[in-house]
């Protein structure tokens, strides 16, 4: 295939691309998608305190919703599962279930019947968890529900997965399809309700966002059209596939720049810089000489691959090798991060969190802010922060205790 066609056709591609884009964004604004509570307090990402508790008010009879088993009707008819009583059942999130703990949602009928269900955004399974739970109760429809409908990690070596018993009852389900699909249904149902209506339809917003799928079904048919319309659209958008690795690459190479003129604003040394390999636990630390002293480094680090699950703190220069200053970090990191989860610290990390508001930088969002800068303001309040708390544990350290 001749290469200037395949040039000519990726510029297209690039270009329609931007048409639809500046479109969808056109219409988020009008329609006002946008506006999302979720986003806008910043709790999207919660399994425990945001989606489950959602998801079972939806699924419970007795809701606030006030639409009674409807919503469960659909969900069970979805899902096909059969001989349990949707008028009497009762959904409870976080339900304790004795020594194995808690589960995310329980639903259970007036007979007994049980419906399990595991809910994962980010986080994974313990081990032997679904297997545990199917123990617990070896007739409950047992529900895996993460972003994409995936098998937990030790599908393939678990032997618990591989019963008849285990098969029988257990589903992956997906937010992507099985749980939009299911809350397009519900907001249909709600149309004499117009509070349930509008908390369902931001909700939905949420997970497609989370998906990183594209609102405008219409406009993915044109791109679709355009990319198999003829042998050089379809070899010039495998072209641009194939190159998304290393757009993502050079994307956080822009957020090393970005996080050194930060750095240099505040009088900071850059200690390590992303890598740029997308490994786990690539970081970005800064320093100064008074906490280099203490043996300490605070940033940015992504806890798995791909620059996922990033947390942000302070770090020991060696690990184990504590210091004094260390009550001191932990009282004041504590005061100036109260909202977020606080994360276990370690013989690595004396005080840190999981930066939930940005937990993965590459999802297409947060790629585009880094890109534009949007991203730098939150990132350089982070920073600024962590170096004030370094600078007042130094001062509180050097103060003889009474």
């Amino acid at each position: 295939m001749n290469a200037d066609a395949i040039h000519h056709r990726r510029q297209h591609l690039l270009s329609l691309a931007g048409t639809i884009r500046h479109y969808e964004d056109a219409l988020a604004k009008a329609n006002g998608e946008r506006f999302n509570l979720f986003d806008i307090l910043h709790v999207g990402h919660y399994e425990v305190r945001t989606h489950s508790p959602m998801l079972a008010e939806l699924l419970n009879p007795k809701g606030s919703h006030g639409q009674g088993a409807v919503f469960l009707q659909h969900f069970l008819t979805a899902l096909e599962i059969f001989d349990f009583d949707a008028a009497s059942a009762r959904a409870v999130p976080e339900a304790p279930i004795g020594d194995l703990g808690r589960l995310d949602i329980e639903i259970t009928d007036r007979y007994g019947h049980r419906i399990l269900i595991e809910n994962k955004i980010h986080a994974g399974l313990q081990s032997n968890q679904l297997g545990r739970y199917h123990e617990y109760d070896r007739n409950a429809s047992l529900l895996f529900l993460t972003l994409e409908g995936g098998s937990p990690a030790d599908w393939t070596t678990n032997p618990v997965y591989k019963t008849e018993s285990f098969k029988k009852v257990y589903q992956n389900i997906s937010y992507r399809t099985d749980v939009v699909r299911w809350l397009e249904n519900c907001r249909k149902e709600a149309t004499t309700a117009p509070g349930v209506r509008e908390a369902i339809t931001q909700y939905i917003h949420l997970i497609l966002r989370l998906t990183q799928q594209n609102t405008s079904a219409q406009m993915n048919q044109e791109i679709l059209k355009a990319v198999t319309s003829d042998s050089a659209s379809y070899l010039a958008y495998a072209s641009l596939r194939n190159e998304q690795w290393n757009v993502k690459m050079a994307i956080i190479a822009k957020a090393n720049t970005l996080l050194e003129t930060i750095g240099g604003e505040l009088g900071l040394k850059t200690v390590q810089k992303f890598d740029c390999q997308g490994k786990q636990y690539d970081n970005y630390f800064f320093t100064t000489d008074e906490l280099a002293a203490q043996n300490l480094l605070f940033g940015f680090e992504c806890q798995s691959s791909d620059y996922r699950d990033f947390c942000f703190g302070f770090s020991w220069i060696t690990p184990g090798n504590k210091r004094p200053i260390e009550s001191h970090l932990i009282a004041r990191f504590k005061l100036s991060f109260p909202f977020n989860e606080k994360k276990d610290t370690n013989d690595q990390w004396p005080a840190a969190n999981d930066w939930n508001q940005h937990r993965n930088w590459n999802d297409d969002d947060t790629l585009a802010a880094i890109i534009s800068g949007e991203f730098a303001d939150e990132l350089k309040a982070v920073v600024e922060k962590l170096a004030k708390i370094g600078a007042d544990a130094i001062k509180a350290s050097a103060v003889p205790a009474n």
